[in-house]
């Protein structure tokens, strides 16, 4: 009997299971626990067999797809999960981060008031990821012609990169892109200032 797994596409990619897969044992059943995101919200996950679909969407609970191929559902605690699978979540690699920095109208240096506190947060994350991989892209907003901004958001990126590599990131760890104002946060006319799309987005992982 096989037993396939895949993430509900209506609701949110961030979803992560503790799966052990032990077809090779009949006696052992195929095990699906469901986990809650960092900030507490639940995604899916969908469980199908040759005959049956069933969807997990509460935090903790686990589905066991027993001897026959029949699936059934447990609900579980949080205790249970850490004690249960404790290495294996211990051992998973932290989840990706993202940080917004936003910067002053026509500047790729000088960032908006409110940015030095993302600084903050980006350095003490920094300081605790092992091996960190990050991606730096810079946008603008929609003022100014196309070839301009494709220039101001790759300077702002390298900015951005400069103060990682400073906070001792290795530079063959951080991708630099700059998107102009392809990709605005806020949808606005062209030729229209907005700070919250002069920004740069870092991503760690």
């Amino acid at each position: 009997m096989r037993t396939a797994i895949r993430k509900h596409p209506l609701i949110s990619v961030a979803v992560f299971a503790v799966l052990a897969f032990l077809s090779g044992c009949s006696s052992t059943p195929d095990k699906i626990t469901l986990l809650p995101n960092p900030d507490g919200s639940v995604g899916a996950v969908i469980v199908r067999n040759d005959t049956q679909t069933h969807v997990i969407d509460k935090a903790y609970t686990r589905v066991d797809v027993v001897k026959g191929g029949a699936i059934e559902e447990t609900a579980d605690s949080q205790s249970n999960v850490e004690a249960r699978y404790g290495e294996l979540l211990t051992a998973r690699p932290p989840r990706p981060m993202a940080f917004t920095i936003n910067f002053l109208f026509d500047s790729a240096t000088q960032l908006a008031p409110e940015s030095p506190a993302t600084v903050d947060k980006l350095k003490a994350a920094l300081a605790s990821w092992p091996a960190p991989h990050l991606t730096v892209i810079g946008h603008t907003d929609l003022a100014g012609s196309e070839e301009f901004n494709d220039k101001l958001s790759m300077q702002r990126a390298q900015t951005v990169t400069k103060f990682l590599i400073k906070a001792g990131i290795p530079a063959r760890e951080i991708e630099t892109a700059g998107r102009g104002k392809r990709e605005p946060l806020v949808r606005t006319a062209d030729g229209v200032p907005n700070q919250l799309n002069r920004r740069v987005v870092i991503t760690i992982q």
